[in-house]
């Protein structure tokens, strides 16, 4: 995460959103493992900027370092830690996951436990004009 996100967080909720989005969009296109990296990305922009807000200092790691530090903390609740684990989690050979959850869901799922925003009406609110 950029130094300056974890004193904006309008900034990072934007940048959260287009990276879901994007998530989005690659999984339309076909291509799953593309969806799933930004799905991780944008988790671990949430994890980082809370963890840098609880520990009043700066954690500079990358997401996949987020989501591993996540997943061990027994304070978070257990649905949050099994998805961060999830997202963890390295594709097989032939390009499946050992578990059936979809990885865009258990970023959101972190998201909003961490950020507690619903992203899908903050998009919409965005594409509005509407500030309030």
């Amino acid at each position: 995460m950029p130094k300056s996100m974890s004193g904006d967080l309008l900034t990072l909720k934007r940048m959260i959103h287009t990276e879901l989005e994007d998530a989005d969009q690659a999984r339309i296109d076909g291509n799953e493992g593309r969806a799933r990296v930004c799905a991780r990305r944008a988790a671990g922009w949430a994890v980082s900027f809370t963890r840098s807000l609880n520990e009043e200092r700066e954690i500079e790691a990358n997401a996949y370092e987020m989501l591993q530090w996540l997943a061990q903390q027994d304070d978070t609740a257990d649905a949050v830690r099994s998805a961060a684990t999830r997202l963890t989690v390295r594709v097989s050979r032939d390009h499946t996951l050992p578990f059936p959850e979809d990885p865009l869901e258990d970023a959101r799922m972190i998201v909003e436990a961490l950020l507690g925003v619903n992203w899908t009406e903050m998009g919409e609110a965005e594409g509005s004009g509407n500030s309030t």
